[in-house]
């Protein structure tokens, strides 16, 4: 063919072995008042009052020839919050509660995801404290189970993120 370019063999064999970008996972965040200090039925996001941060992430279809590990997210914090750094969702559990998005609990649909946390060994696990200075922060909890020196979480999961699934992530603060 006249004007085709044929690569270089060593060039066309990376191309060819390179695995394809993923296409960006989907993350929808809320924001639920769990209580407020004024003990209203409907609870209302006062100064004092506890919320329930999440973020549930999707692995959309369009990654099923693509591959998606090591998945990290930095959860900074806004000013006027102050983190729970206390267990969560069960004894040993840690403040990030992970939530896999399998089917009623069966295991099938599976994210294929996981969050470790050890309060014993925080170097080891997927949950990081940042103070704004760095991610070597370690968490003192006042009175209450909060941390006001927390800024920023970053959490690291291990697995494959399986196609077409999902998980989701809950924290909790309190309003300042």
């Amino acid at each position: 063919m006249i004007g085709a370019r044929t690569l270089p063999a060593a060039l066309a064999a990376v191309l060819a072995t390179a695995p394809a970008a993923a296409d960006p996972l989907v993350l929808t965040k809320s924001v639920t008042t769990v209580s407020d200090p004024l003990g209203n039925t409907v609870p209302r996001a006062l100064p004092g009052s506890v919320t329930d941060y999440r973020t549930l992430v999707n692995n959309p279809l369009a990654n099923l020839a693509r591959p998606v590990r090591s998945v990290v997210l930095v959860e900074p914090l806004p000013a006027n919050v102050i983190l729970y750094v206390r267990d969560l969702a069960g004894a040993g559990k840690g403040p990030v509660e992970f939530a896999d998005g399998s089917l009623l609990g069966t295991g099938l649909a599976s994210s294929g995801l996981s969050l470790s946390y050890s309060a014993a060994a925080p170097a080891g696990d997927g949950v990081e404290f940042s103070d704004g200075a760095s991610w070597a922060y370690q968490p003192a909890p006042d009175a209450n189970g909060y941390d006001a020196r927390v800024r920023a979480i970053r959490l690291t999961l291990s697995g494959t993120f399986a196609t077409n699934t999902s998980f989701q992530l809950r924290y909790r603060v309190r309003i300042r």
